[in-house]
């Protein structure tokens, strides 16, 4: 038991170093309440504390991992293609029975207003009249989600005030020039780069594939 909880601690530094997940934004982006999760700066940028980093990232996944098991609802917002047309996270979270909104299909006050939106999206379906693209997104979207994960927050955006307004769990994966005084679940790192990409995405597949209760 030992080695396996060792390996997987080597497995998150090793590629968190190697992705440059320490990396923030420029100084002048940085909040300055987050100073206690940086080590400092260089060149002008932001150096996250990975232990913070680490320890965050094994909490969340343990608490999605959960919410999964037990056939809770999970929504993921703009989780990131890796190419052009790339539509992994799409098909991850479609296999795990999960949903994925990107930012630019998110309707303002969804979660508020989610019953008139769903019986508008019913109507225009009977009529044939489907041709919003956020409609679109949001339509398989079936029932108020138990849990809500949000890849890499630059800024305090509407859709984070939405989900903490509806108190709906939040997970989020923020940068430094992000306010996380009102977050209980937060992920702070540099989660820009390709290979940060590649092993988030290597992570959430490795425990939302794993066996889980089925539905009676």
């Amino acid at each position: 038991m030992k080695i396996k909880k060792i390996k997987r601690y080597n497995l998150i530094n090793y590629n968190l170093l190697k992705s440059r997940s320490y990396l923030g934004l420029q100084k002048l982006s940085f909040y300055y309440l987050n100073s206690s999760y940086i080590l400092g700066f260089r060149k002008n940028f932001s150096l996250f504390n990975l232990k913070y980093t680490k320890n965050y990232i094994k909490k969340s996944l343990l608490i999605i991992y959960k919410f999964h098991y037990y056939n809770k609802k999970i929504l993921f917002i703009g989780f990131p293609s890796f190419s052009t047309g790339n539509k992994t996270y799409d098909l991850l979270f479609y296999s795990t029975d999960h949903y994925h909104v990107a930012y630019d299909n998110w309707i303002n006050n969804f979660l508020m207003n989610y019953k008139q939106i769903m019986l508008l999206t019913k109507k225009l379906l009977l009529k044939k009249n489907l041709n919003n693209k956020e409609l679109k997104t949001v339509i398989g979207i079936k029932q108020i989600p138990d849990l809500i994960v949000v890849y890499n927050q630059t800024k305090q955006t509407k859709i984070v005030k939405e989900i903490l307004s509806n108190k709906i769990p939040l997970i989020s994966f923020m940068n430094s020039s992000s306010n996380l005084s009102n977050l209980e679940y937060k992920i702070l790192g540099g989660f820009h780069n390709l290979k940060t990409k590649h092993f988030i995405y290597f992570l959430l597949k490795s425990i939302l594939t794993l066996s889980k209760f089925k539905k009676i």
